[in-house]
């Protein structure tokens, strides 16, 4: 007979009646498995909010919350996280049942009294559907390091049928920040220190722009492109690019180099989003004029300067984002003059 691994996983088994607990403990304990128990509906959602097991063995019929409105429960609670649910019934299972259960999120069903070899192969046929998911959760968590969540969304639709790549035109706030002088501090610095460098100033960026409702677009050597939309996104994208300048001048007072700081472009207005590349590799991007504008504004920042357009200007009412006029500016690669305006 199959054994569990050293690791061993976790059941929950929820039966109003003692002695069904106790014998599928008693079935389940000397397979290696660890056993939880609840005696009733409200105690098994509680065990599984505080004891995260990989399994739940339901007892259908059981007073107060029966077994089919505990799972509806589980499944309609976002905090709980995927749990293989096998129902657990000593009635005749008739159609109208299996469907209700399957509906409301049951994986399997096994009936009173239990074949001994049917319950643990229904068991190691849900716990490799558990095991399965969780591969997929934590590919689909590291996969969110290394690419935009836009880009990860865009992903998950296409898998599902949901997305034809056609794009959408939008209107949004773009944010650039570059760190100034990196290239040439870097030239004195070995390949480990450039990137614990690098990886500290990004890293700090990243989470203030998380922080502030934006959503990272692109890392691009020392420099990051963000994207914030709603209707407080010109506010949220100029406090991001104040908190982005104020933490990093206190960063930079820790390392040896003087000099270092970071320049910040803003812009706001109409963009299309969609997929961009061939077919053997594309990125979900924004791009348009509002988008090549806000870089252009992050080129021409000082240290620790941020420069936003008249178009983000009209967007924020808040008394807390002072600003000073910067005048008409000629961008490069702009043939027009551009209302530039400085956060203060």
């Amino acid at each position: 007979m199959e054994k569990q691994p050293t690791n061993p996983k976790k059941i929950l088994v929820v039966d109003d009646e003692r002695k069904n607990v106790t014998v599928l403990e008693a079935k389940l304990a000397p397979e290696g498995y660890l056993v939880e128990t609840a005696f009733n509906g409200q105690e098994a959602l509680e065990k599984i909010r505080s004891k995260n097991p990989d399994l739940v063995l339901l007892d259908v019929a059981m007073p107060g919350m029966n077994g089919y409105q505990v799972c509806e429960r589980i499944r309609s609670d976002p905090s709980i996280p995927y749990i293989p649910i096998i129902l657990v019934t000593a009635s005749l299972l008739r159609q109208c049942d299996v469907i209700h259960g399957l509906d409301v999120g049951a994986d399997d069903y096994i009936r009173k009294p239990f074949d001994t070899l049917e319950l643990f192969s229904r068991v190691r046929a849900a716990l490799r559907v558990k095991a399965l998911n969780d591969e997929l959760s934590r590919t689909k968590a590291e996969l969110s390091r290394y690419v935009s969540l836009s880009t990860l969304h865009v992903v998950e639709n296409i898998a599902s049928g949901k997305d034809t790549l056609s794009g959408r035109a939008a209107d949004i706030t773009v944010l650039f920040s570059d760190i100034r002088r990196f290239t040439n501090i870097a030239e004195d610095m070995n390949p480990a220190e450039v990137f614990e460098m690098l990886n500290r100033y990004l890293s700090e960026q990243i989470q203030i722009i998380e922080e502030h409702g934006g959503i990272v677009d692109k890392l691009n050597g020392d420099g990051v492109m963000a994207v914030f939309e709603g209707p407080e996104m010109a506010a949220d994208a100029l406090r991001c690019a104040k908190a982005i300048t104020q933490r990093l001048s206190e960063v930079s007072r820790g390392w040896e180099n003087d000099g270092i700081g970071v320049g910040i472009g803003v812009n706001s207005g109409p963009v299309h989003v969609g997929s961009i590349g061939s077919a053997g590799r594309k990125d979900y991007t924004v791009v348009g004029n509002t988008v090549n504008l806000a870089a252009r504004l992050c080129g021409c920042a000082d240290r620790f300067q941020v420069l936003f357009t008249e178009n983000t200007k009209s967007l924020i009412e808040s008394e807390e984002l002072n600003c000073m006029s910067m005048g008409k500016v000629t961008l490069k690669g702009m043939e027009n003059p551009v209302n530039v305006f400085q956060l203060i």
